[in-house]
Formats: structure tokens, sequence, C-alpha cells
């Protein structure tokens, strides 16, 4: 898939892939994760979860939709060369846009096209969509650390993910917010089920009685189905793992008859 990445990175790619049509596996599976507030440990927790995942032989592709600094291109410690949204207008190709970290993990940026118009032609549909495509043949995961846009919306790359992971700090502030981005997602997305993760909760106990909470509430007012993924420590302090790795392996259930089916159609 991405001849010119290195020849670590290209190897675990080629394996990855190779083991999928082995042994008939599923496309890989696309996650976003998001969060109702940026002070959750999301982005660093999603590093961890990916370099976890990419250190067991799963090949993972990050989607960066952050431009500010504390975005997982800093937490890697490499620069942004190329955005999606040159992609999309035809002026890189997917093989220039992602950029290797380490054997079985790479980063794209997305912040541009994040915080693009949601304006997408048939032409720049299809562009995208083909690099979709050829992501999920080259890899076991795509994770998106998604950013929320100016008019509190996720971006069309964010809403295209068949799972979504809100992750939700043991606050209460935060737990509102949370909570509302889930009301807004579903309401106005028609989103029906939710991943969700706690972090910086004191205990287990704190955790769970903080989902049970939301997971009531939701499937009350919202008829939305949540599902609990674990908490996880952030920096700072908490109780939990310190990624999601063996919860992302075990917990999702690839959606469509062939597995996690990534399109953004064209709007206006």
């Amino acid at each position: 898939m991405l001849e010119s990445i290195s020849p670590a990175l290209a190897a675990g790619v080629d394996q990855a892939a190779g083991l999928r049509r082995l042994f008939g596996a599923h496309k890989a599976r696309a996650v976003a994760f998001v969060s109702g507030r940026e002070a959750c440990g999301r982005t660093a927790l999603l590093v961890r979860t990916a370099t976890a995942l990419a250190e067991a032989g799963q090949g993972v592709v990050i989607i960066d939709e952050n431009a500010g600094a504390d975005n997982v291109h800093a937490a890697l410690g490499i620069k942004v060369r190329h955005d999606l949204l040159a992609l999309v207008q035809g002026d890189v190709s997917i093989e220039q846009l992602v950029q290797p970290v380490a054997p079985f993990l790479s980063v794209m940026s997305a912040a541009r096209f994040a915080a693009a118009p949601l304006r997408t032609n048939t032409v720049a549909a299809e562009r995208l969509n083909a690099a979709l495509r050829q992501l999920q043949d080259g890899c076991t995961f795509i994770l998106v650390d998604c950013v929320a846009r100016h008019d509190s919306h996720l971006s069309p790359l964010a809403l295209a993910m068949p799972h979504l992971v809100v992750v939700v700090a043991a606050q209460g502030a935060a737990i509102t917010r949370g909570y509302a981005l889930i009301k807004r997602l579903s309401q106005a997305c028609g989103r029906e089920r939710f991943h969700v993760a706690i972090t910086k909760a004191r205990t287990e106990q704190e955790a769970q009685v903080i989902f049970h909470n939301m997971r009531n509430t939701a499937h009350a007012h919202l008829n939305v189905v949540l599902n609990y993924l674990g908490s996880a420590r952030v920096e700072g302090g908490g109780f939990g793992s310190d990624h999601l790795a063996s919860a992302l392996q075990s917990h999702l259930v690839p959606v469509g008859d062939h597995g996690d089916e990534l399109e953004l159609r064209p709007c206006s």
C-alpha cells in the first residue's frame, strides 16, 4: 500500500494485510475518539492505545484532526508534512500523506480538513473514499483524534467512522458535556451506539457508577446504547489502565457484512 514509507513499517503493513487476506478477516476497524471537552486526556489515551496496538503487531494509522501544540503529532515527536485537505484537493497521494512513526504505527494530519467548511463535492468525496479504502487495506485499526469544530459539530471524516469512543473525565462538567455530545450526535446524526471510556476516576467503582448513570439516562431519553470500554489513567493521575488496546480488540464488533465500511457522501 505505502510504497514510500520506511522498510520496517512497510513490512508491518504488508504483514498485517497479508494475514487478513489469509484468514479472511474483516477490514480495519475505524474508530473516532471524541470528547465534550479537551481536558480529559483523550489525545494521550489515543496515542498510548495506538502504541500498545502497534507493539502487539496490529497495524495502526492515527488520523490527527488537531492543530494545537498538544496534538498527536507533537506527542509522537514528528512534524506535519501534508494534510488530508491536500489529498482531497488532488495535490498529494495517500502515500505522501501517511507518515511512519514506528513499525506498525503511522500518522496523518487532517487538521485543515477538519476545520474546512462542511462542503464535499462528488470528486472530493471519491478521492477521500478511495484513500480511506487504501488505509483499510493496509492496517488493522484507524484511530481518529477528533477536534470539536467552532460550530460544536464533528468533521465529516469523524462522522464517517463506524465506531465512536466518547472519552469522559470523572468530573461534573466533563460528564455533562460528554452526555450533551452523545445527545447531539444521536439527534442530529442518527447515531444509536456509542462506546464510553472514563478517565480521571479515583476507583473503578466510581468509573462504573458514572458510566451506568450515563447509560441509563441515554437509554431512557435518547434510546441509544452505550458500551463501557473501561477506565483509563491520564497524565496527572486517576485509576484505570494505561490504554484501551485490549478493549478495542475485544469490544468492537465490525459494522456491516464485510467489516467496517467507510464512506463520506457529497454534501452541500
